[in-house]
């Protein structure tokens, strides 16, 4: 009987073994604690301070952060972007 195999906790995970795992038949990679941690990281004003203003000013800087790594994590992972 086939049984789906999940990866919880990839973060930290190097590219190559998320590729390999997909390889190797994992069928559910779990990845959203690294994006939402760009996310958080998004936002920053020069000399690395956070930016704690309106949210449609930094806003966009963090939903770009994260698509780009989704889009990355996608291309390792082996779909169609």
């Amino acid at each position: 009987m086939p049984v789906p195999l999940v990866l919880h906790g990839s973060s930290g995970v190097p590219d190559a073994g998320l590729a390999a795992a997909v390889a190797a038949g994992m069928t559910k990679i779990n990845v959203a604690t690294q994006p939402h941690g760009l996310h958080r990281r998004g936002p920053r004003l020069p000399g690395g301070r956070t930016a704690l203003v309106d949210p449609r000013r930094y806003g966009a800087a963090a939903r770009d952060s994260v698509a780009a790594e989704v889009t990355r994590l996608l291309g390792v992972l082996g779909a169609a972007c």
